[in-house]
């Protein structure tokens, strides 16, 4: 496919505004794994605040220049284009897609040069969005597949089994016959983005936002085994024969032989929990291991510094399951949460940076909310706090009263 700077801008910023239709998505698929350097760019201009102050800094550095090359390329945004640096709110006038294009068009000059480019400078705040459904899912031959709004029906064929979207939700059927080694898929959401995956052997697994799991495409021998990075909860298929193996971040594994369990493994906290809704697991690290009883907590020690050490597994009886289980629901659950926590959270799901000025305050959230309202709702709702907040482009600064 051969799809100028015009069109494949659209369809990068109707991305970023989640409107894609089913036909767009299967044209953007199909540029991104056109080449490696496309898929490069699609990654960078995947972060709305990356793609501001890379605007802001491509302007600063040669503004006749990027001009001239999108009155060449791109004639359509002729106009914006002229804007100086400190106007480039136009963003929200013109829409994402003049700004994917600006970049597009000289997108092989901001790559080389960026290292020279002056600092980016504060931008307008707009109006950021919860998180929606959607993955990206990377096949065995490297190539990947947007899933936000694909129409239901075949995606692939790996290795024998069909991989299928429906109801926006990704399942695997294992009847065909397996045609050469074992295949692996991998399932990644962005930051601002949650999907549900149906595994070979008919496992469940929920991924929380910036989250992974890789997979085999069929599960053969006399085990199954996963790898997962950030949140995701399992719904194990039942198979005695074959236990069910979680690696988890390359610190930890999960041996499973039919249950229902919460694993949080983000690398930005401090423990790795994983809580046990009912069945019976093993948690295990090196040298430690423990068995979990329904209703039971196990957090690893991930972190140095702390009073106990990396690796440590300490149980934790009675967990909240409402706050452990309140993502997969729909819910933010802050009850007993520091500023710290609920921040990290707030970054997964609105796909924000948050800054802290003048030190972090010490100050305790109760309640819960629905994950489904704006940032800017939510934070008038935290403003009843003893805490305030700022908003440039993506990134949300904290502020002590």
């Amino acid at each position: 496919m051969t799809e100028n700077n015009h069109y494949i801008a659209g369809l990068i910023g109707k991305y970023l505004e989640n409107s894609l239709n089913a036909e767009e998505e299967s044209a953007l698929t199909e540029w991104i794994n056109a080449s490696e350097d496309n898929r490069r760019l699609f990654a960078e201009l995947n972060d709305p605040q990356q793609l501001v102050a890379s605007l802001q800094q491509f302007y600063a550095y040669d503004t006749n220049r990027i001009s001239r090359r999108i009155s060449e390329q791109v004639p359509a945004f002729e106009g914006p284009v002229m804007t100086p640096v400190h106007r480039v709110h136009f963003i929200r006038r013109w829409g994402w897609a003049a700004a994917v294009a600006l970049l597009l068009a000289g997108s092989a000059y901001l790559l080389v040069n960026k290292k020279d480019m002056p600092a980016p400078v504060a931008t307008k705040a707009v109006e950021i969005t919860p998180g929606t459904q959607g993955a990206i899912l990377t096949l065995a031959d490297g190539r990947q597949v947007v899933l936000d709004s694909m129409a239901s029906g075949v995606v692939a064929h790996q290795g024998g089994t069909s991989v299928v979207l429906s109801d926006g939700k990704l399942q695997y059927d294992p009847s065909g016959e397996a045609a050469g080694g074992i295949q692996y898929n991998k399932m990644t959401t962005p930051k601002g983005r949650q999907f549900e995956v149906t595994l070979p052997d008919g496992t469940k697994v929920w991924l929380n936002a910036a989250s992974s799991i890789r997979y085999p495409t069929a599960f053969t021998g006399n085990e199954r085994k996963v790898e997962v990075y950030g949140e995701a909860c399992f719904e194990v298929a039942r198979d005695a024969g074959k236990p069910f193996l979680v690696n988890v971040n390359n610190k930890a594994s999960i041996e499973v032989l039919g249950t229902l369990f919460n694993v949080n493994a983000y690398e930005n906290e401090k423990t790795i929990n994983t809580t046990l809704l009912n069945g019976s697991i093993k948690v295990a690290t090196h040298p430690a291991s423990i068995v979990l009883k329904p209703g039971q907590q196990a957090q690893i020690s991930t972190a140095s510094g702390t009073n106990k050490p990396v690796g440590n597994i300490e149980i934790i009886n009675h967990p909240d399951m409402e706050k452990t289980m309140a993502w997969k629901n729909g819910l933010f659950n802050f009850e007993g949460a520091g500023i710290e926590e609920v921040m990290r959270q707030l970054e997964r799901w609105y796909n924000i940076d948050v800054v802290y000025e003048n030190g972090i305050p010490d100050i305790q959230f109760i309640g819960e909310m629905s994950r489904q309202i704006s940032l800017s709702d939510l934070l008038e709702i935290l403003r009843r706090t003893e805490v305030d907040f700022r908003v440039e482009g993506r990134k949300l600064i904290v502020l002590n009263k």
